[in-house]
């Protein structure tokens, strides 16, 4: 009988791992929704041991946070060749949720989130990334995949925006990348 799997519409993804034979629920978004391109905005990372009725909802009725991660889980924020690594902090007054770094997205690029440590003395090693086409539309994955040989994924729901151009008003909006550019080129 495989996983039950829900598609919801939210700028989350979230992913169901069996990690040294123990279900865990990972949910990573970004703080600020829709990130756009100069925003501020941070990794969040929600680990909780699911309700195995409703295995894909972070707040079912009997799931369980799991607090401590910040001392040996991190984060490294991808995008092209470029990588900002960053300890992770728990989030105030939320067991379980763990906050990156604040960040600002310079270009409308594919940005990835590489979640990497230990879990319950199991070493995990998963990497999300944002879907420039479907965005928070990407289609469910039912599909057991084999991280290592003590952690599996069992589900895949939902999808991360890839950070965007600003929409600027009464002016277009320029952003610093492209500003800086254009500084560059008059100068030469």
């Amino acid at each position: 009988m495989g996983t039950p799997v829900f598609q919801n519409s939210f700028a989350h993804q979230r992913a169901l791992y069996s990690i040294n034979g123990k279900n865990y629920l990972m949910e990573v978004e970004t703080t600020n929704e829709p990130v756009a391109v100069d925003d501020k905005t941070s990794v969040e990372i929600t680990v909780v041991s699911p309700n195995m009725t409703t295995p894909m909802d972070p707040e079912a009725n009997g799931t369980q946070p799991i607090t401590g991660l910040e001392d040996s889980l991190k984060v490294d924020i991808q995008a092209g060749n470029k990588t900002l690594t960053s300890n992770l902090d728990p989030a105030f007054g939320e067991l379980g949720v763990y906050e990156s770094q604040t960040y600002y997205p310079t270009i409308p690029t594919t940005y990835s989130f590489r979640v990497y440590g230990d879990i319950n003395g199991t070493q995990f090693n998963d990497t999300f990334a944002c879907n420039p086409v479907l965005g928070e539309d990407a289609p469910p994955d039912n599909s057991t995949i084999k991280i290592s040989n003590e952690v599996e994924r069992k589900a895949l729901t939902g999808g991360l925006d890839c950070p965007d151009y600003r929409v600027g008003f009464p002016e277009p909006y320029i952003s610093q990348h492209e500003l800086a550019k254009s500084l560059n080129q008059s100068q030469t």
